[in-house]
């Protein structure tokens, strides 16, 4: 008999090890060594492993004549003896124990043919009862009825493995969570130090201090030794997600068939990194995505990013010869937009309807720098003008701050001390277009015209 069978037909079939921690009644019947299917056949009415024994209580059972005396069985017995059944058609007394849990089935008296002469039942019984072999089968069927009340020391350890597996689960989802949520706002995940005595350990573990707080499971994992919070957990984390996303974009493209191709370098860390988008849409939503970064330091000429290119359509598993580029984008330098030998030129070798746009932003970033509005009110005159200007205005003291060609960080105070200074610098630019006494009028008129 296997001990670790559990009558419980709702879990599914565990293999650890080559050994079976769960099983059905009939997996279990299936390990008996004995024809449990040819003893039901001569005693149908007789228990099994899912009834139990078959124990009728009758107010008159069937008599037999015993000399002068006509006498039956009792149902009384059936309170001395658990493993004790009764068979109505039969009309003879069983050993369920035996029957059920013998390696073979030795005593036909009990398990087959049944025991029916009333007169010597009790003194049977009792010598029945103190048979090793009987013990055996007792202590078989005891086991068995335990482990389908409460389950066997393997099905516990199981349950105990997946219960621990769930929270796991848990506790790492949550840690996921965070890292998505920080990742959608472009926040840090470390601070500058993570020691027990630093106020701001970061976003992650303050995230992670946070929800301890009102999850009770999720603070006993956080105060274990090892909480899946180091630096390296938290790489690895990034990378699966960042995996994730890959695939789920990799996926998107590869049912629409075709995509737009966007590119930029930057310089960082003394590596040259182009940074690759791509643009599709699904079901006509337009969808912007960042895929990768591809190191570029080897060589910045068209056909070293072309290569790069293609290179991480191959990492990224881009079947390409499936899949179309129809559109591409990238900023104005030669060697990104020169119609013979730039990067446009090349990717139309291989997609000739890939049609180029020089990228609005890059665009727009040109018509900012060559506004030219910082070289004009950087001249003490002028600059007095405007403060006098904002005084008069009643706006708040400003100064139009220089433009950086190649660094878009600056681009965002710029714009906002042009937005709260637009009303002066507008005044005094119409101021000297009218007046016409400055040698600066002209200049004046073109950042006008472009405003």
């Amino acid at each position: 008999m296997n001990s670790e069978v559990v009558d419980d037909p709702d879990i599914e079939i565990v293999e650890k090890d080559d050994v079976i921690v769960n099983q059905t009644d009939t997996d279990f019947v299936e390990t008996l060594p004995f024809q449990h299917n040819e003893n039901n056949l001569q005693h149908s009415d007789l228990g099994n492993l899912a009834t139990g024994p078959c124990r009728p209580v009758l107010n008159i059972y069937k008599q037999t004549r015993f000399g002068s005396q006509n006498r039956s069985f009792s149902s009384q017995w059936y309170k001395q003896y658990t493993w004790l059944e009764y068979s109505m058609k039969s009309n003879a007394a069983f050993c369920y124990a035996c029957r059920m849990f013998a390696d073979e089935l030795i005593d036909d008296v009990w398990t087959k043919k049944g025991f029916s002469n009333w007169q010597k039942l009790n003194e049977k019984l009792k010598k029945h009862d103190k048979t090793k072999r009987h013990l055996v089968c007792v202590s078989k069927m005891s086991g068995y009825l335990a482990c389908k009340k409460s389950g066997s020391v393997m099905v516990k350890q199981c349950s105990g493995y997946k219960e621990q597996v769930a929270k796991n689960r848990t506790y790492i989802g949550t840690l996921i969570d965070i890292i998505l949520f920080l990742g959608k706002q472009g926040i840090a995940y470390r601070g500058h130090r993570e020691d027990a005595d630093s106020l701001n350990q970061g976003n992650f573990k303050e995230l992670c201090k946070l929800l301890s707080n009102y999850q009770p499971d999720f603070k006993i994992k956080f105060d274990e030794t090892t909480n899946y919070t180091s630096w390296s957990i938290q790489d690895q984390l990034i990378q699966l997600c960042a995996e994730d996303i890959r695939e789920t974009i990799v996926k998107e493209i590869e049912k629409i068939g075709f995509f737009a191709l966007m590119c930029d370098e930057a310089r960082c860390y003394r590596e040259e990194q182009l940074s690759i988008c791509v643009r599709y849409t699904i079901d006509l939503d337009v969808y912007e995505r960042f895929l990768c970064f591809v190191d570029v330091s080897k060589g910045q000429t068209s056909n070293h990013i072309v290569t790069a290119l293609f290179e991480c359509f191959e990492k990224q598993k881009l079947t390409m010869s499936k899949i179309k580029i129809i559109a591409q984008s990238y900023d104005g330098a030669s060697v990104m937009s020169g119609h013979l030998r730039g990067v446009q030129s090349r990717i139309k070798e291989h997609y000739p309807y890939a049609i180029y746009t020089h990228c609005m932003a890059h665009r727009l970033n040109l018509v900012v720098v060559d506004t030219s509005i910082y070289v004009h009110f950087s001249q003490p005159s002028k600059n007095k003008k405007l403060c006098e200007m904002q005084r008069n205005l009643g706006l708040n003291k400003g100064n139009v701050l220089r433009i950086c060609d190649t660094r878009w960080v600056c681009r965002y105070k710029n714009c906002v001390a042009m937005l709260k200074n637009y009303s002066s610098i507008l005044n005094i630019l119409n101021d000297e277009i009218e007046e016409q006494i400055d040698k600066d009028v002209a200049r004046a008129l073109g950042i006008i015209i472009k405003l």
